[in-house]
């Protein structure tokens, strides 16, 4: 469907911005409400800043979860980032305000309708070579769409025409430049309270590709096979349809088997075994399907299947002390979640926006709430002190049910798999993952 550009405007060249730091604790914590995330992010050193002459970054990523994929980067990050996005958000002038303070830099397509895209475009570079080049770190999708599936896709060459360009420039020729994959992975993409990661790999040599400030077409070839190959060793990587569905439940079994990310090895060696057998597994997908498993998409049975056939189910009872705060929070603001998640279900078809809608209204939701909660309590006991009482006192709540919260979540998805897990598909594809572990896939 074609998209409305937005009028001509000039785009900053800031490599910092005040409202972009002042923004970042209340969304990381609205991140942090809605999805499980990990403090700690493997590879952050790669963007430890001396305090001069810092190299420039720039960040590629799969994208698969609309803006929410810059988000989630841009608060689990140190460093201020740069990202570029569709033109066509900017079209309102409120969002254009916002997103420009938010380091966001217009990208324009063909889809988007828009005169001088080229001019356009080339203003984009520019202003993202001069941030660069006073050694910012930019972000940028070489997919250049997003598609609600893990797995990475070939790259346009955009991304080699902008690191050509600003290898140009002498301030970056000057400090270097570092290309960083950085991986943005959501087990469920709009699901509540689902797992979210982030990880940076090793910076992508290409000092050797020869010509490469030359823009030619053979070493923009050249550059996007590196950056393919190194988003696809960083992320998870799926096989592509019919297979797709097959091998998300295989890999969201083996994250609840584990606990953890899906190591690569054992994604690759599924994905062999299901390769050698496609029909098989198709088949007994569906069939799983049928005898009442849900969609790894839309519901987490399949991971709850790999605790379980771990032998480690989810236990309450460590949690029971946090029954109080989960109730505090259950009655004031936990609704809002859920709300925010149905909300966006019928409003939007596309997945990849879903949590775009869901997260922030959450984040204001809550916020909102709060501070009613907050000045009733202060104005019904006459108390100014008590209105920062209760927002502190609400937050904590928050704090200390969120773990329960989240075991509530996993029993009841163990509870309903529990019948289910003597199924052959279980048996066939999912029930050896100490074999894969060893290199040994077990035959079907």
């Amino acid at each position: 469907m074609p998209r409305i550009a937005p009028p001509p405007f000039a785009v900053p060249r800031h490599a910092h911005h005040l409202l972009y730091a002042l923004i970042r604790p209340w969304t990381r914590w609205g991140a942090k409400l809605w999805h499980r995330i990990d403090g700690e992010v493997p590879g952050a050193h790669y963007l430890s800043r001396p305090r001069t002459n810092a190299r420039a970054k720039l960040l590629i990523a799969g994208h698969q979860n609309g803006l929410a994929d810059p988000i989630l980067a841009c608060v689990m990050l140190n460093p201020q980032l740069h990202f570029f996005t569709r033109a066509d958000v900017f079209r309102r002038r409120a969002a254009r305000w916002v997103l420009l303070r938010f380091n966001m830099m217009p990208v324009f397509r063909a889809i988007d309708r828009a005169p001088n895209m080229a001019e356009r475009n080339k203003a984009t570079f520019e202003a993202a070579h001069a941030r660069l080049a006073q050694g910012a770190v930019c972000g940028i999708f070489p997919e250049a769409g997003h598609l609600d599936e893990r797995r990475i896709r070939r790259l346009r060459h955009g991304t080699a025409r902008l690191v050509a360009g600003a290898l140009k420039e002498p301030d970056v020729q000057m400090r270097g430049l570092d290309i960083l994959p950085l991986r943005l992975d959501f087990e469920r993409y709009e699901a509540y309270r689902s797992a979210a990661r982030v990880q940076i790999g090793a910076p992508i040599p290409y000092l050797d590709i020869p010509d490469l400030t030359e823009d030619t077409g053979a070493s923009r070839r050249a550059l996007s096979d590196r950056m393919h190959a190194a988003l696809i060793q960083n992320a998870v990587h799926l096989l592509e349809p019919p297979l797709y569905d097959v091998h998300l439940a295989t890999c969201r079994f083996l994250e609840g088997f584990n606990g953890k990310a899906a190591e690569a090895s054992l994604l690759r060696s599924m994905a062999e075994l299901l390769q050698a057998n496609p029909d098989d597994a198709l088949n007994d997908f569906h069939d799983a399907l049928k005898v009442g498993l849900r969609h790894p998409k839309t519901a987490d049975d399949f991971a709850a299947a790999g605790r379980l056939m771990a032998g480690k189910p989810t236990r309450l009872t460590p949690h029971l002390w946090r029954y109080p705060a989960w109730f505090v929070f259950t009655l004031t603001t936990g609704w809002w979640p859920r709300f925010a998640q149905g909300l966006a279900a019928r409003r939007l078809k596309d997945v990849a926006f879903r949590t775009t809608l869901s997260v922030p209204l959450t984040m204001v939701g809550v916020t909102v709430t709060w501070i009613c909660l907050a000045l009733f309590v202060g104005i019904l006991n006459g108390q100014p002190l008590a209105v920062p009482a209760v927002m502190v006192a609400l937050r904590v709540a928050q704090t200390l049910a969120l773990p329960l919260e989240d075991a509530l979540i996993d029993f009841r998805a163990e509870r309903r798999i529990a019948p289910f897990v003597s199924h052959r598909f279980f048996e066939r594809w999912c029930s050896e993952p100490r074999d894969l572990h060893n290199g040994h896939p077990s035959p079907p």
